[in-house]
């Protein structure tokens, strides 16, 4: 099977949205709108392919490239965009055959493979593959180290009632307190959309930490995707003192940013009222899943709210390759460099 990719422009972004459409992989992260944002606030170069059989799509792969320190960079997501996961999004559940889907999946990949090593010159390679992308194994064969990535998928069919009867008791007994100790959550926009930053970059300061996502780039998606952002922050004695900013994608409430612990001490702790009020407003609008993204790591017993609902593992993958050379300044910088600048923070030296 002959596979062509074309590196394609503004003029292509209707059909490239109506693939991610069509595809079981694409997102709401990988439409046209969402991507240039991304470039445009991550510093980086946006490379938009498709690959074409015989003038028909078999899929498309943003990429993303930086160079610095004389090195090519290549990602999808790039950095600093608060993405868990891109890359490719395909067509192949069009062709009945096995064998036939996987001849197309392995030559559109060599093809990107090949866009990657002559165009890009890449010197570092960093892809998280999207849901839904259960074979990872070219990756592997073509020379990247591939490890899974997690979130927790949490099923709300069962209706609002159900499922908070299914709590502990005590979490069900602090959302009552909560509640009569009169902390509320309403739904804001651009500016609890703020406030919940601030929030953040303070909890981050506390620990040595910076927030690395630019504001303006928050700022500049909920202007795009005004009806898929979903800002909810929780109120008490007059000021915010919590929030999360959440996505809608297809039928499905991703918890995306936030959810910062408040900056003073408030019992019982406002952000389970807060995931609760979530909750049953993914179940009044009918949305059938809630998706905790990347809480559910390779550490062992999480206790991420999200757990008490039961939910499923949903399981993708990233794909990493590098130059033996950025792997040592990688290492260096991950078990030295990393290290020694949060002492620093957190001892107040800085």
């Amino acid at each position: 099977m002959i596979v062509k990719v074309c590196r394609v422009d503004e003029e292509r972004a209707d059909e490239w949205n109506r693939i991610i459409n069509e595809s079981p992989q694409g997102t709401i992260f990988h439409t046209w709108n969402w991507l240039n944002i991304a470039a445009r606030h991550s510093g980086c170069t946006l490379h938009p392919l498709i690959g074409y059989v015989k003038n028909e799509p078999v899929g498309l792969f943003p990429l993303f490239s930086r160079r610095q320190f004389g090195l090519n960079f290549v990602f999808s997501p790039p950095p600093h965009t608060a993405l868990l996961y891109l890359g490719p999004a395909l067509l192949s559940d069009k062709i009945p055959l096995q064998s036939k889907r996987e001849n197309m999946y392995s030559s559109f990949l060599d093809k990107v493979n090949e866009y990657i090593d002559q165009e890009l010159r890449a010197h570092y390679v960093q892809i998280f593959l999207p849901p839904n992308f259960s074979d990872p194994r070219f990756f592997t064969w073509s020379g990247y180290t591939v490890r899974p990535e997690y979130n927790y998928v949490s099923d709300l069919m069962p209706g609002a009632e159900k499922l908070f009867q299914s709590l502990p008791k005590k979490k069900r007994q602090d959302i009552t307190r909560a509640r009569k100790r009169g902390i509320t959550v309403k739904m804001g926009g651009k500016s609890e959309l703020d406030a919940i930053y601030h929030l953040m970059v303070e909890r981050y300061r506390e620990q040595g930490r910076s927030v690395l996502v630019p504001k303006e780039y928050l700022f500049d998606i909920l202007d795009t995707y005004p009806k898929n952002l979903k800002i909810f922050v929780t109120h008490y004695e007059g000021e915010i003192v919590s929030g999360l900013i959440d996505i809608i994608d297809k039928d499905s409430l991703l918890s995306w940013i936030g959810n910062p612990k408040p900056l003073k001490s408030i019992s019982p702790s406002p952000n389970d009222l807060l995931l609760w009020e979530e909750i049953q407003y993914c179940c009044e609008q009918g949305i059938s899943s809630y998706v905790t993204m990347g809480a559910a790591g390779n550490e062992r017993l999480h206790t991420y709210y999200s757990t008490k609902f039961n939910p499923r593992l949903d399981v993708r993958f990233s794909a990493k390759k590098s130059s033996f050379f950025v792997e040592c300044l990688e290492s260096a910088y991950a078990h030295a460099y990393k290290p020694a600048i949060s002492y620093v923070k957190r001892s107040g030296f800085s």
